[in-house]
């Protein structure tokens, strides 16, 4: 692997070696982290010692993965050094001591969020995975983090003119005077870096705290569509709460032969309406064989289902799947119904010691072809065909006409799915038989 700030394609320098602490240079720095795309590399995986060994013998990244270039329609393998990511994405100028501080924070769970992926791909064979509460809190944490580090929301998050930001702008303009933040990319960077200085359960405590001051059902209901306080100094935990403590772990398995595309956006997409509203599912591609997908708790009661039939459209629900068994510590229960019907009481006990030996019990969903399909349909169609996302082109367009998401699982003959053009195109390509266009010809 290139040492950081290395350009991965040009051989090493000799030269100065000196440093300058206090000036940031260059750097790319990936919004979806080296160790997600090594999941699709193209050729043989390598150790580190492996890839740092040619890397210095040759000044070329080793490491490579299949590209789809929308505006240029080209198929090409590039770096995984050169894809997905911004340069500069995380430095803080105004850190003169590190201005690459939040991207070390972001390794640190990225690492803990490695061994825990790597551990649940080795479960796969039994379709059972058992995890203990921190290590779950963690890889939660990182599967939010990974949709809020994406480089297309640095700029709009926390924009206090942008008109989907009407009901916090006061909030905004407020932080911004007692953070000394200029520009909205320098807020987004100020609370990611909350998000990375605080553990989960001191994030669900701190928004369990609001909750619990203004009431769970008025805030969501009146102050989230009319006006945030401006002084409300841990608002950002909401969003973070929002989407860890509403919905629950799904993992699925691509089938076999089948795999789970991965694109610019899929990290967080949202799938499925409530009253047009999205809610239901939020979709995160760790690898080719799984997707974590967490689902809306609402949905499992009987009376919610059922009252909001009507209102609720959704291609995935049909992929049934329910929360994970949890073992509790049995020196001391879950908070039971007896209490004082505060989020704060649960999340007291959440991040209490004996809690950390809760144990959830996960069964690991085998998707069969169409249902692998629904799940890159859902990805394929929300990928931008204006030039700037890579990996997918014309498929977006072949899928739409070959499968709808209205249509229930039971109805969709697997064969449909196949769009025999495309499949003689890239079986022409793999084979040697036909030759595609590439932007290094």
């Amino acid at each position: 692997m290139p040492p950081k700030g290395k350009d991965p394609t040009k051989p090493n320098s000799k030269g100065n070696n000196q440093t300058h602490t206090t000036q940031p240079t260059d750097q790319y720095q990936h919004f979806i982290p080296r160790f997600i795309l090594r999941q699709y590399q193209v050729g043989p995986r390598r150790s580190k010692a492996e890839r740092q060994r040619i890397y210095r013998r040759t000044g070329i990244d080793p490491e490579y993965v299949y590209y789809w270039d929308i505006a240029k329609g080209t198929l090409d393998t590039r770096p995984i050094g050169q894809v997905y990511g911004v340069y500069n994405l995380y430095q803080d100028c105004k850190n003169t001591d590190n201005v690459n501080a939040a991207e070390q924070k972001l390794s640190v769970l990225e690492r803990k969020a490695a061994t825990i992926i790597n551990d649940l791909h080795a479960a796969l064979p039994t379709r059972k995975f058992s995890i203990k509460r921190r290590p779950l809190e963690d890889l939660r944490k990182f599967l939010f983090i990974m949709h809020y580090r994406h480089s297309s929301l640095a700029s709009v998050y926390f924009d206090e003119n942008h008109p989907d930001n009407i009901v916090v702008r006061l909030w905004i303009e407020q932080y911004k005077r007692s953070h000394a933040l200029g520009s909205p990319a320098e807020v987004w960077l100020h609370v990611l870096l909350y998000y990375l200085d605080n553990s989960h359960s001191q994030l669900m405590n701190h928004a369990a705290e609001i909750m619990d001051k203004y009431g769970v059902v008025h805030f969501h209901t009146s102050m989230m569509k009319n006006h945030i306080p401006p002084d409300l100094e841990h608002y950002p935990a909401v969003a973070y709460q929002t989407s860890c403590g509403g919905h629950y772990t799904c993992i699925w398995e691509a089938a076999d032969g089948e795999e789970f595309v991965l694109t610019h956006n899929g990290f967080g997409l949202w799938e499925g309406l409530i009253n047009g509203e999205p809610d239901i599912h939020r979709i995160f591609v760790i690898s080719p064989r799984i997707v974590i997908v967490l689902r809306m708790g609402m949905i499992m009661l009987d009376d919610v289902a059922k009252t909001l039939r009507s209102a609720i459209s959704s291609s995935l629900l049909a992929i049934e799947q329910i929360p994970p068994e949890v073992v509790y510590n049995k020196k001391q229960g879950f908070p039971t119904e007896d209490g004082d019907g505060l989020m704060g009481t649960v999340e007291n006990y959440r991040s209490s010691k004996p809690a950390e030996e809760d144990l959830f019990d996960f069964n690991i969903k085998k998707l069969t072809a169409a249902e692998t399909m629904l799940v890159n349909e859902v990805l394929l169609v929300n990928v931008q065909k204006d030039g700037t996302n890579p990996v997918i082109s014309d498929l977006v367009k072949l899928l739409e006409d070959d499968l709808t998401s209205s249509d229930p699982i039971s109805s969709i003959d697997p064969l449909k799915l196949v769009h025999f053009e495309l499949f003689t195109l890239l079986l022409d390509i793999s084979t040697g038989q036909g030759r595609f266009v590439s932007a290094y010809d």
